[in-house]
């Protein structure tokens, strides 16, 4: 039996528990052997005392006068038969020197060589005698009885005495495996559970110094293994933990500065105190620095502006005014990493990051760099093309004006100056005076004319939407013209759901008032409703009213162009402008154009359906 085999746990435990069952077995078969040898004692202690009685029975039919002889051979017969039965002699041992078989030898010698035959024989004996050898037997009797009860009462304690035996040996193996349960296998269980309770409380430095080779030595090995392991693991997953933990939080800031900086340089015009700004917190993030931002224009080999988070502005491997090496980033100072701002291919500088020599930047840290480059680049090139877009809004402006000025004022006055030659011709040619007062008439009213074309342009330019949206600024244009004409004007505005640009809007504003001013000073009006709404085709349309005299029959007088600027200005957004007469009475003018938010796309009616 091997060495391994005889220290398991469940070996010995297995020894123990068979032990003990042998033990209960023996005691069992013992038990059951002893009763069956003492069975027949009973039976034999009352044989054997029935003896007494037909003894006595004997006597008392041989003392009998006279003696029935045939009844008393009876008797005798059956005390022989009683004697010698199995009963009694099933009990009596082979061994002669025996105290019971030597007993009832006795009996058996005193009944056969004496009293048998004194009772058997018809020659009369005193009844004194007789009696006295039949006690005689009687006693002899009595004797074999108590050897019979002692022999059963020694099988009774052979059989205590076997059973005690069993159950002190199964009491000593019951506190041999208690004793080793409790010093052998209860301390090594009890270490085992205090570990594991560490463990499952997520403590791996518990150790279990039980090393025996049975099966709680080799759950406590393997519990060890896997603390050790485990404790290994947890220490790489701390650690990575710490390293992603570290990456997030450097990608929160990243995102943050991103935020910030991209919030800060659209807010308003960029100037130096924003970038320095930006620049210091990518410092903060990035861990390097000075940075530097030098702006060029284009491919110029000189910096117009030059912004570091290093006092003075001027890192120490400035050559300025010596700018190309950096510009162009072809050959940089050691230990400085340049990033070309740019957009769209167009350059506006470089950005110089510094870092020391033992710590080279990282790829996040350029990432982020380039980003932040990326973002400064976009500001320029979004604050030069709102420059470049006010400068053409300005352009447009100035001609707007001239054209205005032209298309007016100007023709006005050339009439005045052709008015003005005509009159020093008639005074030349000294005409009448009638005819000089006449040109001097046409010269008022060319004069008035142009005064009250040059009031409407002023009106037109300084025209301001303080208000945002074209709604409000028709609310306050209903206001004013009501005010000014005392007439009742009622806006309907339905183009909440349909964007306009401000070019459309400044345009439909100024048609309405120019409709509305011409209600004011001609139509002679009491109502006037206003109606702006979209079409299911996805036009615009704007609808002036009003219940006045109604148009003449030529009403784009001469020298009165505020219908001409109407027109121009329908043409300008792309749409027509219909004036005529209403059935019932007054004018009504209907502006049509289409949207620059529909143009090119399918139209939406004012269901939501596509057309």
């Amino acid at each position: 039996m091997s060495q391994s085999l005889t220290r398991s746990l469940i070996f010995r435990a297995g020894l123990t528990m068979a032990g003990i069952v042998i033990l209960a077995l023996t005691s069992m078969l013992g038990s059951i052997m002893i009763a069956e040898t003492a069975s027949g004692d009973a039976a034999a202690i009352n044989q054997a005392g029935s003896l007494r009685m037909q003894a006595y029975r004997l006597l008392s039919t041989r003392l009998q006068a006279p003696v029935d002889d045939e009844v008393l051979r009876q008797q005798v017969e059956r005390f022989d038969v009683g004697l010698a039965s199995p009963a009694i002699a099933e009990l009596i041992p082979d061994d002669p020197r025996h105290p019971l078989a030597d007993r009832y030898a006795s009996v058996v010698e005193t009944w056969e060589g004496m009293l048998r035959p004194v009772l058997l024989t018809a020659e009369a004996r005193p009844p004194q005698a007789l009696a006295a050898q039949v006690v005689k037997f009687v006693s002899e009797v009595d004797s074999l009885v108590n050897q019979l009860q002692q022999e059963a009462e020694s099988r009774i304690q052979m059989l205590r005495l076997f059973q005690g035996i069993v159950l002190f040996l199964t009491l000593i193996l019951v506190f041999i495996a208690m004793y080793k349960l409790v010093n052998d296998v209860m301390p090594p269980l009890r270490e085992l559970f205090h570990v594991v309770n560490r463990s499952r409380q997520g403590d791996f430095e518990g150790h279990v110094d039980y090393a025996g080779d049975d099966e709680l030595g080799l759950i406590s090995r393997t519990i060890n293994q896997m603390n050790e392991s485990l404790s290994q693991m947890y220490a790489q997953l701390e650690q990575r933990v710490e390293a992603k933990t570290a990456e997030l939080k450097r990608s929160n800031e990243s995102l943050r500065l991103l935020y910030q900086a991209a919030r800060q340089l659209n807010s308003s015009t960029p100037g130096s105190e924003n970038f320095r700004e930006v620049l210091e917190r990518l410092e903060q993030v990035t861990g390097t620095g000075p940075i530097t931002l030098c702006l060029s224009h284009g491919e110029a080999e000189r910096a117009y502006q030059r912004i570091s988070t290093q006092r003075g502005d001027r890192p120490d491997f400035c050559q300025a005014p010596d700018c190309g090496t950096c510009l162009s980033g072809e050959r940089v100072p050691p230990r400085v990493r340049p990033v070309v701002v740019s957009e769209s291919d167009r350059r506006y500088g470089v950005l110089l990051m510094q870092y020391p020599a033992i710590s080279p930047p990282q790829r996040w840290q350029m990432d982020l760099v380039e980003t932040v480059a990326g973002l400064i680049a976009t500001t320029l090139s979004l604050s030069q093309n709102n420059d470049e877009q006010r400068r053409l809004a300005l352009m447009d402006e100035r001609a707007v004006i001239a054209r205005e000025l032209h298309d007016s004022l100007a023709q006005s006055l050339s009439y005045l100056k052709i008015q003005v030659a005509r009159l020093q011709s008639l005074i030349r040619q000294q005409r009448s005076a009638d005819e000089q007062e006449a040109v001097i008439d046409e010269l008022r009213e060319g004069l008035n004319s142009a005064y009250r074309q040059l009031r409407e342009l002023l009106n037109t330019f300084r025209l301001k939407m303080t208000e945002p949206g074209l709604e409000a600024a028709l609310n306050e244009t209903v206001r004013e013209f009501a005010q000014r004409g005392e007439l009742k004007i009622l806006l309907e505005y339905e183009l909440r759901h349909c964007p306009l640009t401000p070019n459309e809007e400044i345009h439909v504003l100024q048609i309405v008032r120019e409709a509305l001013s011409n209600v004011v000073h001609h139509a002679k009006a009491e109502n006037c409703d206003i109606h702006l709404q979209t079409t299911d085709s996805g036009q615009v349309k704007v609808c002036i009213r009003d219940d006045g005299v109604g148009l003449p029959a030529q009403h784009a007088r001469p020298n009165h162009y505020g219908t001409t600027i109407m027109n121009e200005r329908a043409a300008g957004l792309g749409g027509t402008l219909d004036m005529h007469n209403r059935d019932v009475g007054g004018t009504e003018a209907i502006l049509c154009f289409t949207p620059q938010v529909t143009t090119g796309s399918e139209s939406v009616n004012m269901l939501g359906g596509v057309q």
